[in-house]
C-alpha cells in the first residue's frame, strides 16, 4: 500500500513495499513571510533568551521522544501574526464569510482556537509535529467532509512524527521551526473558525470543502479525498 510522505520545503521519498510515491508538503515556509519579518523574528528570539533558559528539560526530553519541537518566544508568535495577518489570500484561496479573519489573527483569536484544537486530538503545542498534524487532519475532515476517531488522530500524528526527522527542518533553528509551526496552526484555526460560520448552510460548507480540497492540493501536492487514515497513518485508498 502506498504512503502519503510528509517532506517540510523538499520533495522526499518514502519507498513502500508496493511502490515509492513522491509527494510534497512544502508549506509556505520558503518566502511568505518575507526576509525582513524573518530577520525581525529571529531578533525577537535572541531578545527571549531567558525564557529559553528557563525550560531546557521540557525541550530535552521532547526532542528525545522524536518530535521537532522548539521553545516559543511569544515575541516571534505576534511578528508571524503581524506579517501573515494582511497576507490570508496569499496563503489559501478559500473564501471567508466570517467577519475580518485578519482581525483574528492580529488579536490573537487564532490561539485560542488551535491551542484547544491541539488538546482535544491530543496534538502537542510546541512542535513542528503538532502543528503539521492539526492542518493534514483539518484539511482532510473538510475536504472529506468526515469526522476522525481518536485513533486515526493519533495514526496521524504518528505517521508525521516518524517522517519529520529526515526533512530540513530537523536542522534548523527554534525560530524557523516556530514560523513552520504557526503557519499550519493559523491556517487551520481559520478553517475551522470558516467552518464554524458556515456550519447551518450545507451549501456553503460543499463550497468549502471544496475549497479546501484544492488549497491542500495545491500547498501540498496531495489529494486529500484520495487518501484514508489508517492505523499507520495516510494510505492511498
Amino acid at each position: 500500500m502506498r504512503k502519503m510522505a510528509l517532506a517540510l520545503a523538499a520533495v522526499v521519498a518514502f519507498p513502500s513495499a508496493a511502490q515509492a510515491e513522491y509527494v510534497n508538503i512544502g508549506i509556505w515556509g520558503n518566502g511568505i513571510l518575507g526576509q525582513l519579518a524573518l530577520r525581525n523574528a529571529e531578533a525577537a528570539s535572541r531578545s527571549s533568551d531567558s525564557e529559553r533558559r528557563s525550560t531546557p528539560e521540557r525541550s530535552r526530553r521532547q526532542d528525545q521522544s522524536g518530535e521537532l519541537t522548539f521553545v516559543r518566544s511569544a515575541a516571534v508568535t505576534d511578528q508571524i501574526e503581524e506579517a501573515l495577518a494582511p497576507r490570508l489570500a496569499e496563503m489559501v484561496s478559500l473564501p471567508f464569510t466570517m467577519e475580518d479573519p485578519s482581525a483574528l489573527v492580529r488579536s490573537a483569536g487564532t490561539r485560542s482556537i488551535y491551542r484547544q484544537e491541539l488538546a482535544r486530538r491530543g496534538f502537542s503545542e510546541h512542535s513542528v509535529d503538532g502543528a503539521t498534524a492539526l492542518f493534514l487532519a483539518v484539511g482532510w475532515e473538510l475536504a472529506n467532509g468526515a469526522r476522525l476517531t481518536p485513533e486515526q488522530n493519533a495514526a496521524i500524528y504518528r505517521h508525521v512524527n516518524r517522517t519529520l526527522p529526515s526533512t530540513p527542518l530537523a536542522r534548523q533553528s527554534d525560530v524557523r521551526r516556530q514560523q513552520e509551526a504557526e503557519m499550519r496552526l493559523i491556517v487551520s484555526a481559520l478553517w475551522l473558525q470558516e467552518a464554524s460560520a458556515r456550519s447551518r448552510s450545507p451549501a456553503a460548507m460543499r463550497e468549502m470543502s471544496d475549497a479546501v480540497w484544492d488549497d491542500v492540493r495545491l500547498i501540498t501536492g496531495n489529494d486529500m479525498r484520495d487518501f484514508v487514515v489508517t492505523a499507520d497513518g495516510f494510505s492511498r485508498r
